[in-house]
């Protein structure tokens, strides 16, 4: 596609606020895109992006040869929404949300007889980044996660423990959703006599990997081992990263910066939206093309943060300092 970056951007932001499959021209059928049908800039644009889409589309002028409509049916328009919503944010640096195919997977993790298969797909997904980090973030499904754990299912705690290690679950929904009763089944099981039974073994493994997890994301207090009071936001306690007013307080080569919070967020969208291109983070410095004077002190804290924590990825670490602020 021999298209400007910025063009595709201001065609979809306009597009996606104004149509978007939002609006139902005819039952059953929905505008995905509307373009004056003499702007032959806007139809290339368009059919340029419907090229190679993995769902069903077709494309019509209205009766007075006005418009062009690009249109999807009903069974094709959860597709058609988060595929706009998804090229938008890789182009823009945000965070990506799940597919309808994701979410329906994230779902079967509550019934599932073999969750940890589930949670092991999830898994995959997420190292080969399909899917983002903090992805299971709805409040009530991670209560729901939470309460399962209560069945004392041995493949479901190796599940739970796959979704914390991989960072799939959102750790500011997780503290606010976990109990008391929550932290005392992981205390309990952890500090039990070992069971002979290897599938009871596997429980009690995974409990304990669990428990440490808990530990390690501030989920858990380290001097009480309850439930973690004393903060509200993990990642900033993960991350270091706090902030005062507007400003984050940063430690750069020694010295003290305050960053705005807009340009640390900028940042963190420019150097994102680089990797989702495929370009590698140690490529990356203040010498870089897509580099502003606006962005360089933030990205530089980034890289130092970076250097610091390699046992975390790029993507992780950036959704975790974005959600830390």
């Amino acid at each position: 596609m021999n298209i400007a970056e910025g063009k595709i951007q201001a065609f979809l932001e306009a597009q996606t606020r104004d149509f978007g499959a939002k609006a139902e021209i005819d039952p059953g059928l929905w505008s995905l895109f509307v373009v004056p049908a003499a702007d032959e800039d806007a139809r290339t644009v368009a059919q340029a992006l419907l090229a190679e889409v993995g769902f069903v589309h077709d494309s019509g002028l209205t009766e007075d040869d006005q418009w062009m409509l690009y249109y999807v049916d009903t069974a094709n328009r959860d597709a058609a929404i988060h595929w706009m919503d998804d090229l938008l944010r890789i182009l823009t640096g945000k965070i990506r949300l799940p597919s309808p195919a994701q979410s329906e997977l994230i779902d079967d993790l509550l019934a599932s007889k073999m969750p940890h298969r589930v949670a092991q797909k999830l898994a995959e997904q997420h190292t080969n980044g399909e899917i983002s980090a903090g992805c299971i973030d709805n409040p009530d499904m991670v209560r729901a996660l939470l309460d399962r754990l209560h069945l004392m299912e041995p493949l479901y705690f190796s599940a739970f423990q796959l979704l914390l290690a991989n960072h799939l679950i959102d750790l500011v929904v997780l503290l606010r959703q976990i109990n008391d009763d929550d932290v005392a089944l992981e205390n309990q099981i952890t500090k039990s006599s070992v069971s002979r039974d290897p599938f009871l073994q596997t429980r009690q493994d995974a409990a304990s990997n669990i428990r440490h997890l808990l530990i390690e994301y501030h989920i858990i207090n380290t001097m009480d081992q309850q439930k973690n009071t004393t903060i509200g936001n993990p990642y900033a306690a993960m991350t270091d990263v706090f902030l005062d007013g507007d400003n984050i307080l940063a430690h750069i080569d020694g010295n003290k910066v305050n960053l705005p919070r807009q340009s640390f967020l900028k940042a963190i969208h420019s150097i994102r939206s680089n990797l989702y291109r495929g370009d590698k983070f140690e490529s990356f410095n203040t010498q870089t093309p897509w580099m502003s004077e606006d962005i360089s002190y933030p990205f530089r804290f980034i890289k130092q943060q970076l250097d610091l924590n390699r046992n975390f990825t790029p993507m992780d670490w950036l959704f975790m300092l974005e959600r830390a602020v």
